[in-house]
């Protein structure tokens, strides 16, 4: 089989870039076939697609045809062609709208003007096609090019989310209708208990994620600032010194920074003397600034797309560009929260404990974030000195890969553990509280128990399912056995949810 569209050009040019989403090849027959581990598409065309002239921009007009659109290994593609091919190519086919998407792309990725002998006429044209990518909601308009552009971001970051399947299907989930429906059949006061204990809830296992013992004064004031998501203006909340406050709350005072990095970051893990295992190599720090810049006019440029999908690009897109040295995973689900109350997403005064969800699933949200820093781990070249201080040596090859990623397999994780946490997380415990109050009543009708007791007498009903054990009898030496037998059954009336 023959190379076409990207991955001839990557194959052409020797390009080391992440594997491609979508390989495309040219055989005796059409099939596509998905591979089962990395879901990449091979994609086998029949001979009459090859492009007849097998140029490098006939291939890149194939890929942006048939390709999943790759904004790092285009921009190096342009990097090998000279400028005056591009013109000549474009001019050639004004009236085509893959040569009118090649100039745009090539300015938008180089920051160069192309010189061309005549002015593009003709109707307006989407840069991507609105079926197979989740765009813009609302398109910016390029006179020059007569493209209208929606894409997620802008030249500092533009992330691209594909609409898989998954996504396509996730996007038709009505989450906020559910959540408003739910609210309204739940009593207020219940409602309150509830959402007052998962915001302590997501506070504690956004700590837990990190493996960080948090005090409760810090604790509380992370509670604090998770009521106040969305509420930050919408040209601040991604600001430098709106996160750096931030920052400041959730982790130690000594090791808050009221600025963005500068320095080369990592993640890492230290084996016991024998060096560092090196797990996320973060973005040379001259490019944090304007990375930061980009998430926040991605921000923008995304506004009115769906929120979980919004959610992903700012959060994610912060964890990945990594701006602190301490703090970032905690600010990244922070985010999330913010995004969520920004677009109403969530009814107003609700949280969803996706932190929570995280922390019980650890090995998923490990994955998710293991398919962006994987690839990039054979890409990245790198030296540690005596001090474990890092240095990349190949800054330029990897920084299109920060900056335009593929945020697909996020979005979809997003959406799901979402979706898992309205059910495993939020409801559940709602139907929790509302059992306790029930039991309770059942309970003090049999005998009316003090607090301190009856609290004591529920939990170990609950742990036990629904008995006392021997072990356990003394702590109840006032009640008479069929007193607690009563009790026992009482309990089992009860639709108790059982870990």
């Amino acid at each position: 089989m023959k190379y076409v569209g990207f991955t001839w050009l990557k194959d052409y040019f020797k390009l080391n870039t992440a594997p491609l989403s979508h390989e495309s090849y040219i055989g005796g027959r059409s099939r596509i076939e998905v591979l089962a581990r990395s879901n990449i598409v091979i994609e086998t065309f029949t001979p009459n697609y090859f492009p007849a002239t097998n140029t490098p921009l006939d291939h890149v007009e194939f890929a942006l045809k048939y390709d999943d659109l790759n904004l790092d290994l285009l921009k190096k593609v342009f990097g090998h062609i000279p400028e005056a091919d591009i013109a000549v190519y474009i001019n050639a086919r004004l009236t085509s709208k893959y040569s009118r998407q090649i100039g745009f792309l090539y300015e938008f990725l180089t920051s160069a003007a192309l010189e061309m002998s005549k002015k593009i006429t003709g109707n307006y044209v989407d840069l991507l096609d609105s079926k197979k990518y989740v765009v813009a909601a609302t398109s910016k308009k390029n006179r020059r090019w007569l493209i209208n552009d929606n894409l997620l971001g802008t030249s500092n970051f533009c992330p691209i989310v594909r609409k898989t399947v998954l996504v396509t299907q996730f996007l038709q989930s009505d989450f906020t209708g559910r959540l408003t429906t739910f609210q309204g059949s739940i009593p207020p006061n219940l409602f309150k208990r509830a959402i007052d204990f998962l915001y302590f809830k997501e506070t504690k296992s956004s700590y837990s994620i990190e493996r960080e013992t948090s005090t409760p004064d810090r604790e509380a004031k992370f509670v604090d600032v998770l009521k106040l998501a969305g509420t930050a203006a919408e040209d601040e909340f991604l600001s430098e010194q709106h996160l750096a406050e931030i920052q400041a709350i959730i982790v130690d005072p000594r090791f808050a920074h009221a600025n963005f990095r500068t320095w080369q970051n990592y993640v890492g893990q230290n084996m016991s003397g024998r060096g560092q295992r090196i797990h996320y190599v973060c973005p040379p720090g001259q490019f944090v600034q304007s990375l930061m810049h980009g998430l926040a006019e991605a921000a923008i440029k995304s506004d009115g797309v769906n929120s979980v999908v919004r959610a992903t690009i700012i959060a994610f897109g912060f964890v990945f560009i990594h701006p602190f040295e301490d703090g970032n995973g905690r600010l990244h689900r922070f985010l999330i929260h913010d995004t969520l109350t920004r677009d109403k997403f969530v009814p107003e005064g609700m949280i969803l404990p996706v932190s929570a969800y995280m922390l019980h699933n650890e090995a998923e949200y490990h994955a998710v974030l293991e398919r962006f820093s994987a690839p990039l781990s054979k890409l990245v070249n790198y030296s540690l000195n005596e001090n474990d201080e890092m240095t990349v040596q190949n800054p330029e090859s990897v920084e299109g890969y920060y900056r335009f990623p593929d945020l697909t397999p996020q979005v979809e994780y997003l959406f799901h553990a979402i979706g898992q946490t309205i059910n495993t997380e939020l409801i559940t415990e709602i139907l929790f509280l509302q059992h306790y109050d029930e039991a309770r009543e059942k309970i003090r009708a049999v005998v009316d128990l003090p607090d301190r007791q009856l609290d004591l007498m529920i939990k170990l009903l609950h742990q036990n399912k629904g008995v006392i054990s021997k072990a356990k009898r003394a702590q109840f030496h006032q009640l008479t056995d069929a007193e607690i037998q009563r009790m026992e059954e009482e309990f089992k009336t009860i639709n108790f949810y059982l870990n």
